[in-house]
């Protein structure tokens, strides 16, 4: 049954393979996301990334180097000595105060402004965020700028994304810096570019940065888990491939982005992390609009044609493999019972048959067969058949005359016949037995294996344990066995013998000769003769008397070339 189980193999990959097919289409696709979604997600963040470098240039820190043409400023920076040489006192930090918030204050409160000297040291600050001013004289996009330049950049200080607005240093070394926190308001460009559905959120060192969280729908960890799980694979510019976070049907993809600038830059750098507005289970649907819409999308009838034609032959397959797998066997099976029938073998070949249920079946016919053949071998020819009430019957002690005596070992033709009694006048015609068929070898008997024996013939129905016993045992061919007597005299006296040997049955089993003739009598055994003969492997015929339903009978036996 290998080819059945293989087929049956490939039939559950075929079925799981459909039924895959079936959710997918019902379902959307693998995982509920279609490549549409993950190239609009793909494309969102990208438009985030590119929005926030904008939200960088477009910051109000670019005007705080104007303070620095106030002249009141500039008075207190760049005092005129005293005739004597000598410098007024100059209130620096105060003069910066009051500028700042007589003009730019005013319109952004949330600025803060510092004059830096050449080292990095804090001359005079002002504003809401003061404490983070010496974080960026230490960061090294502050460092890099040349005196000769003014920078404009990102940077994360103290949790939060902000714009660094860093101007050229004045003749004395002085740099004014200025530092707005980022706006990602409802009203921002930024969130106008990413809309009101893409949840998004600003993520720096496993965290997310304060008041950086957009569109949050409960999503928990996944912004975190996804920017410390891809945030290498992001590039410098632009948002890396969508990948999926989370599980089941509440699973999102996202894409990750780096922020513009120094804040960005980095393992450690600020990421921008934007999730699909919708999770796997939004992609589920009914397979027959999925059906539908993949029809819509280039599934035409050749595509069902192909997949109905795969359908009806894994169906024929599964019918046809194991009825093949089960005739072929049994019809093997049955034609080696008909060569055993016909004589051209002498057993069951069944360790051919591997395993399973013809196997068994096979093996134990074989086990029969050796049975009936074992107990036919041991089989005396001369007690045959039980009376009515089961009792074995031996016939009775006569001479041993040439019909009844048992061959010798090594002979298969007839003994010589002895002088032919006087025909007793009788008219009844003798008793044979059904299908005439070779007597057992004393070979045989004796429980041998000789090179006589062989399977049933083609004859007629069997009708008797005798007539069974006949037909499954023959005489051993021995090349140097004498050739039977075949000219008409030896045979009509061998006939004659065998009348003497009938009657003296009858008379012994109290049975009537009245009207028992040895014309009728030899009639009938000529006629048993001719028609023995016929046969082409059929050298003699001989006839042996026996006891039979209690009755005298007489059996023929052929003597095979």
């Amino acid at each position: 049954m290998l080819l059945t189980k293989i087929w049956a193999a490939i039939l559950a990959c075929l079925a799981t393979a459909f039924l895959a097919g079936m959710f997918l289409l019902s379902f959307g696709t693998a995982g509920g996301f279609t490549e549409a979604d993950r190239a609009a997600l793909q494309a969102t963040t990208e438009a985030g990334v590119a929005a926030l470098a904008a939200e960088i240039q477009a910051s109000p820190v670019s005007r705080a180097p104007a303070m620095l043409q106030d002249p009141t400023l500039r008075a207190a920076l760049f005092p005129t000595p005293n005739k004597d040489g000598s410098l007024p006192p100059v209130d620096v930090p105060g003069t910066l105060s009051n500028v700042a918030n007589t003009g730019l204050f005013q319109d952004y409160p949330q600025m803060t402004v510092a004059l830096l000297d050449t080292t990095g040291a804090v001359i005079a600050s002002h504003g809401a965020e003061v404490e983070k001013i010496g974080e960026v004289a230490k960061l090294p996009a502050f460092i890099n700028v040349t005196p000769d330049r003014e920078e404009q950049f990102s940077a994360t200080l103290g949790g939060t994304l902000e714009v660094v607005k860093v101007s050229e240093a004045l003749r004395n070394g002085m740099r004014l810096v200025a530092i707005h926190p980022l706006d990602l308001g409802a009203k921002s460009f930024f969130r106008q570019i990413l809309g009101t559905r893409s949840p998004a959120a600003l993520i720096r060192d496993g965290a997310a940065l304060e008041n950086a969280k957009i569109n949050d729908q409960n999503i928990g960890d996944a912004f975190t888990k996804l920017a410390g799980e891809h945030g290498k694979e992001a590039p410098p510019v632009g948002a890396s491939q969508p990948f999926r976070v989370g599980e089941g049907l509440a699973a999102r993809i996202g894409a990750v982005g780096r922020v513009p600038g120094p804040a960005g830059t980095g393992d450690n750098g600020t990421m921008l992390v934007v999730l699909s507005d919708k999770t796997a289970a939004a992609g589920q649907k009914e397979l027959m609009p999925a059906l539908r819409e993949a029809t819509s999308n280039g599934m035409t009838s050749e595509h069902w044609f192909a997949l109905m034609f795969v359908l009806a032959l894994s169906l024929a397959l599964a019918l046809y493999l194991p009825t093949m797998e089960v005739s072929a066997p049994l019809k093997r099976l049955t034609g080696e019972f008909n060569a055993m029938r016909n004589g051209s073998q002498q057993q069951l070949f069944y360790d051919t048959y591997g395993s399973g249920p013809i196997a068994d079946l096979a093996r134990a016919a074989h086990q029969y067969h050796e049975a009936l053949r074992t107990s036919l071998q041991t089989a005396e020819s001369v007690e045959e058949g039980d009376d009515k009430r089961g009792a074995s019957r031996r016939l009775p002690a006569v001479s041993q005359t040439r019909s009844n005596r048992r061959v010798p070992p090594g002979r298969t033709g007839a003994q010589q016949a002895p002088e032919p009694p006087s025909r007793p006048d009788h008219d009844e015609a003798p008793t044979l037995a059904h299908n005439p068929v070779p007597a057992p070898s004393q070979q045989q008997q004796q429980g041998g294996r000789g090179p006589g024996f062989f399977t049933m013939p083609a004859t007629k129905p069997l009708r008797s344990r005798e007539t069974v016993i006949g037909n499954l045992m023959t005489l051993d061919n021995d090349p140097n066995a004498p050739e039977p007597a075949k000219d008409d005299a030896v045979r009509e006296a061998y006939y004659q013998e065998v009348f003497e040997e009938f009657v003296k049955f009858k008379v012994e089993n109290n049975e009537s000769i009245d009207n028992f003739t040895y014309d009728k009598f030899a009639t009938k055994l000529r006629a048993n003769t001719a028609e023995l003969m016929k046969r082409p492997d059929v050298k003699d015929v001989q006839f042996s008397v026996y006891i039979k339903d209690g009755k005298v009978a007489l059996k023929a036996r052929v003597v095979r070339a």
